[in-house]
């Protein structure tokens, strides 16, 4: 039997051809079958994209607060304005964006005399009694500290050389699927951000 008679036979009702040859040569279907097989991978990449997107579309924007913020310190407007910790960490939110909590927040800042007395330690995620820390224990956590205490008790003074870290726990991180951004034991992920500078030389800036 040719091709074009088994074409016939297949389409014609009541065809007697074998059941294989007629499942073999029925291309009804297949569009279906050939979308459900690309559709899966193509979700997946997807959300993995949204995932991605969404991170650091968060980690530029806790950047981006930081930096505005940290200027402050840099100028010495912070110091002049009697800014406390709690109006530093509510700057920072502002700048960063309004999908932020800020009482979430931990900032960390540290004053040296010089570059080369930077010191390294501290400055990273730590595994601490089973929590996940943004800081090491033995650091200076503002956010954790008393809330109208002067950020010039942490700022140093004039032509100090500073580091700030903002660091904020991502609970989001865990309901993005196919992706395992979680860093913590709680499931959310531990964005964080540091910066480095030399105070300008203002008079009073230590005051």
């Amino acid at each position: 039997m040719s091709s074009a008679e088994l074409d016939m036979a297949v389409r014609r009702p009541g065809s007697r051809l074998p059941l294989w040859h007629r499942f073999g040569r029925d291309d009804r279907g297949a569009t279906a079958i050939e979308f459900a097989l690309v559709s899966i991978p193509f979700f997946i990449f997807l959300m993995c994209f949204i995932g991605c997107s969404l991170y650091f579309f968060m980690v530029s924007s806790l950047e981006k607060g930081m930096d505005d913020a940290s200027r402050l310190i840099r100028t010495g407007q912070a110091v002049a304005q009697g800014m406390t910790v709690d109006q530093f960490r509510t700057t920072i939110c502002q700048q960063a964006g309004g999908w932020f909590d800020c009482t979430k927040l931990q900032v960390w800042t540290q004053p040296y005399d010089n570059w080369s007395d930077i010191s390294n330690s501290g400055l990273s995620d730590v595994q601490s009694d089973g929590v996940h820390n943004c800081l090491g224990t033995n650091e200076t956590v503002l956010g954790n500290a008393n809330y109208s205490s002067k950020i010039a008790q942490q700022a140093g003074s004039a032509s100090d050389v500073v580091i700030v870290t903002v660091c904020y726990p991502w609970s989001f991180a865990s309901q993005i699927p196919f992706m395992h951004f979680q860093t913590m034991q709680s499931g959310s992920m531990m964005l964080q951000s540091s910066t480095a500078f030399r105070t300008e030389p203002l008079p009073g800036a230590g005051s």
